[in-house]
């Protein structure tokens, strides 16, 4: 199966947007004691937003350098090990589901990427190409997904409701990231960027829609 297609200037760009959004947080950063619940949406948008750029430059840059590779024509692309988490489908479900729980479940998809994000930074090396890009972005995407998280956290602590945690998902594919045959760490490799671009995206799309709720009072349809 083909991978998609990268653009030339992609890299570029995203690293651009990533750069303008890191600089709006740093501004957004600077007052200290407690945090309105309005910064603290603003400040998880811009995390969230980053996060995603970030792995979808880490996709691409791992589709530029392996996109000949004959193996990819022979696998079969797996489930995501975050598949399990149900997660709205439509916007007439992000609708009905409330914010509390909307909350809980995109901490229960980054707490589910802590351990994949680890061994996938540890397996960067054992790419045959240039892999400087790759772990800079892989890094960062983790450092991205940590501090999304707590931010989240934060947010769900002010709910008047009590929110039961959910377990996270178990993650299977380190055998084969660590695997001797290279085309089966590759294709391992492959399936994590290309869930974690689905993932970030999803959570992005949420967050989006979730500040326009709580703090616009009003529903956004936009993707």
């Amino acid at each position: 199966m083909p991978l998609a297609l990268t653009l030339p200037n992609a890299g570029v760009c995203m690293l651009l947007m990533v750069s303008n959004l890191l600089l709006c947080e740093h501004v957004a950063s600077k007052p200290t004691g407690f945090v309105s619940t309005e910064d603290l949406y603003y400040r998880a948008f811009v995390q969230c937003h980053a996060a995603y750029f970030l792995a979808a430059d880490l996709y691409h840059e791992f589709d530029m350098k392996y996109f000949n590779a004959s193996w990819i024509k022979n696998w079969r692309l797996s489930l995501c090990h975050t598949d399990s988490i149900h997660t709205p489908q439509s916007h007439e479900e992000f609708h009905e589901t409330k914010t509390e729980d909307l909350l809980k479940v995109m901490i229960t998809i980054s707490h589910a990427w802590e351990e994949p994000l680890k061994h996938l930074i540890s397996a960067v090396p054992t790419l045959k190409e240039d892999s400087d890009k790759i772990f800079q972005r892989a890094n960062a995407l983790r450092n991205r997904t940590h501090a999304l998280q707590e931010r989240m956290k934060i947010i769900l602590s002010r709910s008047p409701n009590k929110v039961e945690k959910d377990p996270y998902p178990a993650w299977s594919g380190l055998a084969d990231l660590q695997s001797s045959d290279e085309d089966t760490r590759l294709f391992a490799f492959y399936s994590l960027v290309r869930c974690l671009k689905r993932d970030t995206h999803k959570m992005d799309t949420y967050l989006k829609k979730l500040r326009c709720r709580e703090l616009f009072k009003t529903e956004c349809y936009n993707e």
